[in-house]
């Protein structure tokens, strides 16, 4: 089986996801057609800065799709996601709040007109954004452009964890993740067992959202023993998880790839 991963270069996971793909970053130079045939395309997408989205890439992306399905009509995408405007549309905050919102915090659309004072300590985050960037605590810092940011109910968190999900399976180890803060970015520091209302929590939400292949979503536990969902990552980075339990969350994705074509 012949697989390709489309990415940009400060992405940590593609050393991983390397081993069993080839890969083409797009920051380090225009690709416009494919040389060969391949099974499986994985399209990773990145939000830490606006020149690293798929959105800035859109005509590149669009080319390599259209060259991949020249050359195989048959080709697999990952998650099903072929298109830079799908992609776009499920990493929205607002659009997965609208998808998840029972299972998150209380969430509104932020505009100049919203009664910030309704919130007991409220949260700004961009509606595309990753791994801390485009979130603040402070109103002054959040661009006043109306339904570009969210505002959302901050949590009383007791831990945070990074829950991996591949192929509708819970992976049963999860990474501990220290809390974000204003001036520290959420990261992973450890990982254990999950428990069984981790799992079924899991398990539930991503009932909303079937047929996605591989996520990573963040839970929170907060200080009254409740489960929360803080945001889904449709390709999310693994590297540090590789790091802290030995386990190449990539090697999962492939063997189950390559078993669906016996």
């Amino acid at each position: 089986m012949k697989n390709l991963v489309i990415g940009v270069s400060p992405e940590s996971s593609l050393d991983l996801l390397g081993v069993f793909a080839d890969v083409i970053k797009l920051d380090e130079g225009s690709v416009n057609s494919l040389e060969m045939s391949y099974d499986t395309i994985y399209i990773r997408s990145h939000f830490s800065e606006p020149a690293l989205t798929p959105e800035y890439f859109r005509h590149e992306i669009e080319r390599l799709v259209q060259s991949a399905k020249t050359t195989n009509p048959k080709v697999r995408f990952i998650d099903s996601m072929d298109t830079v405007d799908t992609i776009m549309a499920f990493e929205d905050k607002w659009l997965q709040y609208e998808t998840f919102g029972s299972f998150m915090p209380r969430t509104e659309l932020y505009d100049e007109s919203i009664d910030t004072s309704s919130f007991v300590r409220p949260v700004y985050k961009n509606r595309l954004s990753s791994n801390g960037s485009g979130v603040t605590w402070d109103q002054e810092k959040a661009v006043r452009s109306n339904n570009e940011w969210i505002i959302q109910e901050s949590l009383d968190i007791e831990e945070e964890l990074r829950i991996y999900i591949l192929f509708g399976e819970v992976y049963p180890i999860g990474a501990v993740r220290r809390n974000m803060t204003e001036g520290h970015k959420a990261q992973a520091i450890d990982s254990r067992k999950l428990s069984e209302d981790e799992i079924n929590f899991s398990l539930s939400l991503m009932k909303r959202s079937v047929g996605l292949d591989i996520v990573g979503i963040d839970v929170a536990r907060t200080v009254d023993g409740e489960l929360r969902l803080i945001e889904v990552n449709r390709s999310p980075g693994f590297a540090k998880f590789e790091e802290l339990t030995g386990v190449n969350l990539a090697s999962l994705l492939y063997e189950k790839l390559d078993a669906e074509r016996v």
